[in-house]
């Protein structure tokens, strides 16, 4: 455990150093922050990190609060056995720190967990996750592309796990046009063995997405997780209607492709103020 806290300090660091160096940025909309949000007219396109595993680069308005979650998600842990978990209601909830950066917390308010026969094993509230996203570039749109990084920490809040979890992501998207637009994701993981240790696990996506027919967007994806003692692969898709500007809903899945790998089954809604 003096591993992970000396981790965590030198991340937490890290961040409060770049979140100092971006806000004395003159290039930047530093009159924007928490305390002062951005007015509803000047707010960028509403960009969410579900329901594709790519997340979005792109932050949420300094000042101005978002929602991302799934209101039912279906998971079966691997294809090799018949275990299976139900989510209810787990989602993120973000706030914009400043024109860059903001604040995420998930929370997996409920959960069923089920062995090969259907019995329930647990149930109840799930992890805590906290995050925060920092925008290299392409917040706006004012470059075809954009890069972000998203540094996060899973607290064991849950009944099925014991360790903290963390790592850090790297979410690009490009805009082909105006239509449909691509992404990919690197992430570095550090996850408990069990043992009072950690092993480091890599993930990689590739994401295609855009309109189908009128507000309705769709998504294809593939995921590739290489870690210490298994290789995992999925195929992902979905897809997004777009109620208006500041209301979506999706419906997705994860098909895993080896024995290892999870398949998933969610439902989503998000929305912003």
């Amino acid at each position: 455990m003096n591993f992970v806290r000396t981790q965590l300090l030198s991340f937490f660091c890290v961040a409060g150093l770049t979140v100092s160096a971006q806000e004395n940025d003159p290039e930047k909309k530093r009159s924007y922050n928490l305390f002062n949000p951005v007015s509803k007219n000047e707010m960028r396109t509403f960009s969410i990190d579900r329901p594709d595993v790519t997340e979005s680069p792109v932050t949420v308005d300094a000042g101005h609060f978002q929602f991302e979650g799934d209101l039912f998600k279906f998971i079966k842990p691997r294809q090799g056995n018949s275990e299976r978990a139900f989510n209810v209601l787990n989602g993120l909830y973000k706030i914009g720190l400043s024109n860059s950066w903001d604040l995420h917390v998930g929370v997996e308010l409920y959960n069923v967990y089920q062995d090969s026969e259907g019995n329930t094993i647990d149930k109840g509230y799930g992890n805590t996750t906290f995050r925060l996203k920092y925008n290299f570039w392409g917040n706006d749109g004012t470059t075809r592309t954009a890069l972000g990084v998203i540094p996060y920490v899973v607290l064991p809040t849950s009944p099925v796990d014991e360790d903290v979890a963390f790592g850090a992501g790297f979410p690009f998207s490009y805009e082909i046009n105006d239509s449909y637009s691509a992404g990919a994701q690197f992430q570095f993981d550090f996850v408990p063995d069990g043992k009072g240790n950690y092993d480091l696990s890599y993930l990689q996506t590739v994401v295609l997405g855009g309109t189908l027919a009128g507000n309705l967007d769709f998504y294809v994806e593939g995921m590739g997780i290489f870690a210490k003692d298994a290789t995992i692969f999925t195929a992902n898709g979905g897809l997004i209607y777009n109620i208006n500007q500041n209301i979506k809903i999706d419906l997705a899945t994860n098909l895993g492709l080896v024995d290892e790998a999870p398949t998933r089954a969610y439902l989503g809604f998000s929305f912003r103020l």
